[in-house]
């Protein structure tokens, strides 16, 4: 691609930006792919983070080109993924790792932010909300206070999932960092062995690194666990408002029969007409004891659901903390002192006796032909790792869209069902048009109802069909790009070939290579180990924790004993004639009547017995709803100490990993300070002799001897 070429594609990515940052939206790289057809992109690939990258330069560093394109998973700017990449196509390997480290800083600081949000979760109480005076006298304060603790519960709920996200999402930058440099890790690998295979032959073999495939690490559903918690919460929230609701209006008639029948009440019988009032409210404080009670068993069971689901995310905490560990503390610092250190080391060491000898008139083309199917290796492998990369990206999506769609399937049938046809115009005639106007009605009211649903899900099903496109053109293109590599690697075996039949490496140039042998071979074998690094097979998956809801409860006799109490007091707890007459004369003792102005009737006292009656049952149906709560509740807390116990077993399992690589990381960390405290050459060379004897990479004097006496072939 000329230079032309390339102007005319930086303009339109401007434009398209400017345009896109207009309208606020933001595009997929997969939509710059499809915008930029016209000029020569043919598909989505690496190459289109590449091009945003270099327009977003040439226009000095353009803040629109920086915002309007993010990467197919929508979690960063395209720039950004690009960054490190562009680092090292430039030759700047201090900078790529600078940035590494910064984004391992990041991955740090989000899981510590993750932790504290867990904690709050877990271990927090919920605040509850003062009540104020006419709540407590409506009998509402109760319904409130539990709608604000679920209000509270669920917004740390959703604060946790937001900030696993982040978690998931730099550990997943972390891996991409990794991924980038063991490719340029790769390219040197390359180069210097073969340049050892040239001096002595066959005597040496370079081995394909066996590259991990980071793609497979797997990350919790959180937003299938935040909309199943949604769900919930806006089941008990809705039940509050309407509880709240109904409780004012029974307290507003409870209020004004009660107001009634004390005017009602000759004047004579005032204190009839007192007792019913009292015991009116007092039924309407029981009904609403009772309802707010069942509420509250509902938010019992929404905590226990809450807890379950932060002890999972916890437990995945450590399985995140043991993947950035192994990378920030083992890994990418190995990777850093290898592309700070190696390749200048080797070069120093080589470059001499290989100029000598790629000084032919009939080696230099094939040479320089090497170096640029090498580079050639490395782009593609970098491709290959984006297609990767997406395919688990699209995979994911196609995935949610089909649970989504399935979830949805019938809610969105019956909507259809419902659209209202339009009548046929005949009918309308003879109708004098009231049919077109019933089907106007119907079809406002479904379009507002219904319709709403119909949009979503088609255009569900539209994001479906282009991402299941998208998920078989990456794998395509990566099915193309591995052959492209064997075509490329088949090219690149020919080469070799000429260059050796060509050089006829003396057994001088030989000797004055094996000073320097011992440190190159283990440098070579250290890169291969770095490329080859790999996580535990126990940290691919998520953790699991075990809903323990059904199992961890109360012995059956417990609460069945429980319902007995209920029962009987039920059965044998009743209003009677003593009752109704203690109950008034306690209220004529407070209006300070006379004893021979107490008169009762028997119809007075059947009426209050049968009052009494009423709020005695609702009292003891109170009791039992009170004590169902209250074994939930210990029900709940067994569930919770279950769930910690499972947690803890996780955990001690990770802290042994990460004792593992704490001790691994110290004795990185030692050879760092080496290699940057080294006076000279040969002694950086001995701290990467130390690094390498870490993976046990390193060549005995035994080996090197038998491969000096020609008896061992050394493998790379």
């Amino acid at each position: 691609m000329n230079q032309n070429d390339n102007k005319r594609l930086y303009d339109a990515i401007r434009e398209i930006a400017a345009k896109v940052c207009k309208d606020g939206e933001t595009f997929l790289r997969a939509d710059l792919a499809y915008e930029l057809k016209q000029y020569g992109i043919n598909a989505d690939s690496i190459d289109v983070s590449r091009l945003a990258m270099e327009a977003y330069h040439y226009f000095n560093n353009d803040r629109n080109i920086e915002r309007a394109f993010v990467t197919n998973d929508g979690r960063m700017a395209l720039v950004d993924e690009y960054r490190m990449a562009d680092m090292l196509d430039k030759g700047h390997p201090d900078d790529a790792m600078a940035l590494a480290r910064t984004e391992l800083d990041k991955t740090s600081m989000t899981l510590t932010r993750l932790q504290r949000d867990i904690e709050t979760n877990i271990e927090v109480a919920v605040a509850k909300t003062a009540s104020n005076m006419m709540d407590v006298v409506t009998g509402v304060d109760g319904a409130k206070a539990v709608r604000a603790e679920a209000s509270t519960l669920f917004d740390r709920y959703a604060r946790m999932v937001g900030t696993y996200h982040e978690g998931e999402d730099t550990v997943r930058r972390n891996i991409a960092d990794f991924t980038t440099l063991r490719t340029d890790i790769g390219a040197s690998y390359q180069e210097f062995a073969m340049q050892l295979i040239d001096i002595y032959g066959d005597a040496i073999k370079m081995v394909a690194p066996n590259l991990f495939d980071f793609s497979k690490v797997q990350f919790l559903d959180v937003d299938s666990m935040l909309k199943h918690t949604e769900l919930e919460y806006n089941r008990i929230s809705d039940t509050c408002s309407a509880l709240i609701s109904e409780i004012s209006d029974s307290f507003q008639t409870s209020l004004q029969s009660s107001a009634a029948a004390y005017r009602s009440a000759g004047k004579g019988n005032k204190t009839l007409g007192l007792a019913m009032a009292g015991l009116g409210l007092l039924s309407h404080y029981m009904n609403a004891g009772e309802r707010t009670v069942k509420l509250r068993s509902d938010l019992t069971t929404f905590q226990t659901s809450v807890k379950h689901d932060a002890t999972r995310i916890k437990a995945d905490l450590g399985r995140l903390l043991v993947i950035y560990k192994t990378l920030n503390d083992v890994v990418i610092p190995k990777a850093d002192i290898y592309m700070r250190y190696a390749a200048k080391l080797m070069s120093s060491d080589v470059k001499a006796i290989t100029d000598a000898m790629y000084d032919n008139a009939d080696i230099q083309p094939l040479e320089a032909k090497r170096r640029s199917l090498i580079a050639q290796m490395r782009a593609l492998d970098g491709e290959i790792n984006d297609h990767l990369q997406n395919i688990d990206v699209y995979q994911s999506l196609v995935s949610d869209l089909t649970q989504t769609l399935d979830s949805k399937g019938q809610a969105y049938r019956d909507a259809l069902a419902r659209k209202p046809s339009k009548p046929f115009f005949l009918i309308n005639i003879l109708t004098l048009g009231h049919a077109n106007k019933t089907y106007a009605r119907n079809y406002a009211e479904w379009d507002a109802v219904s319709y709403p649903l119909v949009r979503e899900y088609e255009s569900n099903q539209v994001d479906l069909k282009l991402d299941k496109d998208e998920l078989t053109s990456h794998k395509d293109d990566v099915a193309a790009k591995q052959q492209e590599m064997q075509t490329v690697k088949q090219k690149l075996d020919e080469v070799n070939r000429d260059i050796r039949s060509k050089i006829n490496a003396s057994a001088e140039v030989q000797m004055k290579m094996l000073p320097h042998l011992r440190s190159a071979i283990a440098m070579l074998r250290l890169g291969r180990e770095i490329m080859e690094s790999k996580l535990d097979k126990r940290l691919m998956g998520t953790v699991e924790i075990p809903d323990f809801t059904q199992t961890e409860k109360l012995p059956a006799d417990i609460e069945n004993n429980l319902s007995m109490f209920t029962s009987t007091l039920a059965d044998h707890l009743h209003a009677d004639n003593g009752m109704a007459v203690a109950l008034l004369n306690g209220i004529d003792d407070y209006r300070v009547t006379r004893e021979d102005d107490r008169h009762y009737s028997d119809e007075d006292i059947a009426q209050v017995v049968g009052v009494s009656e009423q709020a005695l049952q609702q009292g003891i149906s109170l009791l039992d709803s009170a004590l169902r709560l209250k074994a939930q509740q210990l029900n709940g807390r067994l569930a919770g100490a279950a769930y910690d116990e499972a947690f803890d077993k996780i955990a001690a399992d990770f802290r042994k990993q990460i004792k593992g690589i704490d001790d691994k990381s110290a004795f990185v960390r030692e050879v760092m300070r080496r290699a940057n405290l080294a006076k000279n050459d040969d002694e950086r060379k001995q701290a990467m002799l130390m690094l390498s004897e870490l993976g046990g990479q390193s060549l005995s004097e035994q080996d090197f001897k038998d491969f000096i006496n020609g008896k061992k072939q050394i493998i790379l």
